[in-house]
């Protein structure tokens, strides 16, 4: 299985209302964390329609959004779609990994 396959599977499993992080994601599949990036940067730009891919659910390790800084990205879609998942962000625009961080089996 390719490399972005393997990401993607395993994104699929985060279920709704939690978050995983670029590093938990790359510890779970031995990947750099650079890699999972790419290969959700890259989804984002595709069509992602036929069988959608949560992408939105991965963040940094602090629980904050990084695509703010990609341009193929609009500005706060990651956020809006976590917010109607019921993810909610504090005044730092943090979101708390205690309470919403995926804790797979």
């Amino acid at each position: 299985m390719k490399t972005y396959q393997k990401v993607y599977n395993l994104v699929r499993k985060i279920p709704k209302g939690k978050v995983a992080t670029y590093g938990q994601i790359c510890q779970i599949l031995s990947l750099n964390p650079r890699v999972v990036g790419w290969a959700l940067n890259k989804l984002v730009s595709s069509k992602n329609k036929d069988r959608p891919i949560p992408w939105q659910r991965v963040v940094n390790s602090k629980g904050r959004i990084s695509t703010n800084k990609a341009p193929n990205i609009p500005l706060d879609l990651q956020k809006h779609l976590l917010k109607n998942e019921g993810i909610k962000f504090n005044t730092h625009e943090k979101i708390d990994l205690e309470k919403h961080l995926w804790k797979p089996r």
